[in-house]
């Protein structure tokens, strides 16, 4: 009778019905992140951001959080991430002129920016946060002022920073309000305006007159021409 030879290793059959695991020292392909857990993870690195912009002068002058000092801190962390954030709408909402205790006349305005953070694996999803940020200029830096506040506190509240108070670059002192102009068009038509990607600042051009003269007949028109002009596009004209 023939001895059987011996191996080194035992042959054995693997049921048909048992599930093959990979070695451990094969690595898987990791999940995609979704933006909300990405926005989270950004949120739990950043522990802080430095104070580096000086505000006021002698006795009353402190350190603040500048919008350089937030986007120093935010960008590596979008980039390594997979996030793009930008200011996707902005809207003048109010402007007029101040006058301080001591007669000096500055001009205000007051902006709403809608700034979305966008999954860059996936860029169809996405967040919007509406921030709101005011500007007070004796010349033409109201506007700008109000838009760096706006954007830098949609990302400071976006990513959950805690900086304590930031008045920026200016101590405000007492001042008395000689005009402002409020927008008091219709709720339901911004809303709206704002989903067909209107920008009052378009409409207002287009209608000859500043944003703050807007009225609701104005920005309905515009609506209407949007709409006409995306059905054309779609061809259901």
């Amino acid at each position: 009778m023939e001895e059987k030879e011996m191996l080194d290793e035992p042959c054995v059959e693997i049921p048909k019905n048992k599930i093959m695991v990979a070695p451990s020292n094969v690595t898987t392909q990791p999940k995609q992140m979704n933006i909300y857990q990405k926005m989270s993870a950004i949120t739990t690195k950043l522990s802080h951001v430095a104070k580096n912009l000086e505000v006021g002068f002698g006795a009353s002058k402190y350190k603040a959080v500048g919008e350089a000092d937030v986007l120093r801190a935010i960008k590596p962390l979008e980039a390594e991430f997979g996030i793009y954030s930008y200011p996707y709408n902005r809207s003048i909402i109010e402007t007029g002129t101040l006058e301080s205790a001591k007669g000096t006349k500055q001009i205000f305005e007051r902006i709403e920016v809608v700034y979305r953070f966008v999954n860059v694996e996936n860029p169809e999803e996405y967040i919007d946060i509406i921030s709101y940020g005011d500007g007070l200029d004796s010349g033409d830096k109201s506007v700008g002022k109000a838009m760096t506040y706006a954007d830098k506190y949609a990302l400071m509240k976006a990513y959950k920073i805690i900086t304590g108070d930031d008045p920026d670059q200016n101590i405000s002192e007492d001042m008395k309000e000689i005009t402002v102009k409020k927008n008091t068009l219709n709720s339901n038509l911004l809303n709206k305006a704002r989903d067909l990607k209107i920008s009052l600042d378009k409409v207002a051009i287009y209608a000859n007159k500043n944003v703050n003269e807007l009225t609701d007949y104005d920005l309905a028109g515009a609506i209407d021409m949007q709409i006409a002009a995306l059905n054309k596009k779609a061809g259901k004209v």
